[in-house]
Order: C-alpha cells, then structure tokens, then sequence
C-alpha cells in the first residue's frame, strides 16, 4: 500500500493543491470510472463528480479549478456527468436505480423538466 493510501480524505484535500497532476488525476479518474462500471448491479452505483473527488481525495473546487486549467480533466468530469444522466435514465426504467430517484436526478442535474401537454381541438364544421 502506498502512502497516498494511508492519508485521511481530509489529509488528502489539504495536500491536493500541490500533490496531484493532471497525469494523476487522469489515472485515478480511470480506476474510478472502472469501479462504477464494474460494480454489481445490486450495488447500484450512480458515478458522480463527489464521489470521484473523494476517490481522488480532492476537494470540488480544486477539481473545477484544474478542469478549467486542463481540457483533459474537464473531459473526464463531463463524462461522469453523461454517465451519472445514463445511468439513471436506463437504471430508472429497468428499476436498477430507484425510478423517483432516477426523476429526481434527471430533474435537478440535467435538466429534464415535466411539461403537461396541451391538447386542443378544433371543432369547426363547414356545412
């Protein structure tokens, strides 16, 4: 076991303005990726930006703040963010992930929105 390992998260967070290159938050990205992916099902593992900071052991700001410095790193975010959007699409309707969850996630981080639809009809006769 390295000696990353052995830090407390908040350790880790307080070192990460110094200790973390991008290579690094690449490679530690990728495992995170991994482990949501290959995780069992009755797990169910929704991939989101906190959970891979705590991964990493950075905070969300920091991480922002390299996104913008680095396409790489904003790449990476962006897709745990089409991940967590599939995952709870798909998930919600093979009840993988709790369908109201699923809703709720939809809703509040990706911008889906509940529209009534409004049916008209037209009741006009040409006699």
């Amino acid at each position: 076991m390295s000696k990353s390992n052995k830090l407390t998260t908040r350790q880790k967070i307080s070192l990460s303005k110094t200790k973390f290159t991008v290579d690094h938050l690449l490679k530690m990205s990728a495992e995170y990726i991994d482990q949501v992916l290959t995780a069992p099902k009755e797990d169910k593992k929704i991939p989101a930006v906190v959970g891979l900071c705590l991964y990493i052991g950075i905070s969300r700001s920091r991480m922002y703040e390299i996104a913008q410095l680095h396409t790489e790193v904003a790449d990476i975010l962006e897709y745990v963010g089409m991940m967590q959007e599939e995952i709870a699409l798909s998930g919600g309707l093979t009840n993988r992930t709790n369908p109201v969850f699923s809703i709720f996630l939809l809703k509040s981080k990706h911008g889906y929105i509940d529209q009534a639809q409004n049916l008209t009809q037209n009741n006009t006769f040409n006699i």
